[in-house]
């Protein structure tokens, strides 16, 4: 029987590597896209040029009842599911604590963690209901793991995966699954706007081993930890980082924001902003 996967956010750059991935090991796999079509279509592209299966879903995860959705969708078209990958989120925008608003915050964890507990909830129903022994694998982030300045929203969901990861593999042990996390460091992205800031000699130089990672680098973590040569391994996190944040350097991208004058003045004047619009209110 073919192995099968379902991987969210699967249409461009650490998703698109993993299904990819996926294929070449042998997945017929599912993805979801929130938005770019045209990337899920590169991705089922490449899948199939593999000679496997690829089913794409359109889901903006969330939606509260999506998650249960795509998975009835995935079960149906796949016929059963071996492997969920929990990947796509929403990294947001960093900034400081004085400018957190209840729309910043509900937005990041609906999208970082509430729909990773749902997708993985519905999937191991799944592969209870019909006696697989699966794996659920949540993409986090070496930033759960290492605090930057900017980044406690964020950097603070993926650490509540991290830890999740632990209580849902005792949960889920009594049935064969084993669930872990993959924590990507810095990866070369698909988006231009990153990419040559990634590419500066300043961070090749900062990661112990000289470059900076790729998706497919993400792929392969994701392949050998659901493979049976992991079948060991659960309630663990594999970092892949080529050994960012083992001296405890920033990543590198730009400079350091806590010493900067102009990232403190753009955060105190926004801050100020939503101070005296509070007092305007209370005065009128």
């Amino acid at each position: 029987m073919c192995k099968t996967a379902v991987v969210t956010g699967g249409s461009h750059n650490i998703g698109q590597g993993i299904a990819i991935v996926l294929a070449e090991h042998g997945y017929d796999v599912a993805i979801t896209y929130k938005s770019s079509e045209e990337g899920a279509s590169e991705t089922r592209k490449a899948v199939e040029a593999l000679g496997r299966k690829c089913y794409v879903y359109q889901a903006a995860l969330e939606i509260p009842e999506m998650p249960q959705q795509v998975l009835d969708r995935a079960h149906k078209d796949l016929g059963h599911i071996d492997l969920m990958v929990c990947n796509a989120a929403n990294p947001g925008g960093r900034s400081s604590i004085l400018n957190i608003t209840p729309e910043v915050i509900d937005t990041l964890y609906q999208t970082n963690l509430r729909n990773y507990m749902l997708c993985a909830g519905a999937a191991a129903r799944y592969m209870v209901a019909d006696k697989v022994a699966g794996n659920i694998i949540f993409i986090t982030s070496t930033r759960a793991e290492m605090a930057y300045v900017d980044d406690y929203l964020y950097g603070g969901l993926k650490a509540a995966v991290k830890r999740a990861t632990e209580s849902i593999a005792l949960d889920l042990s009594a049935y064969n699954i084993r669930v872990n996390c993959v924590a990507p460091g810095a990866i070369w992205p698909n988006t231009p706007r990153l990419a040559p800031r990634l590419n500066s000699p300043f961070v090749k130089e900062s990661i112990p081993l000289h470059r900076v990672g790729n998706a497919r680098d993400i792929g392969e973590a994701v392949a050998y930890v659901a493979s049976d040569a992991a079948s060991y391994i659960t309630g663990t996190t594999l970092r892949v980082d080529g050994g960012l944040i083992l001296p405890g350097m920033t990543e590198g991208i730009e400079k350091v924001s806590w010493v900067s004058d102009e990232w403190r003045k753009e955060i105190y004047d926004d801050a100020m902003r939503m101070v005296n619009e509070k007092r305007t209110e209370f005065e009128a």
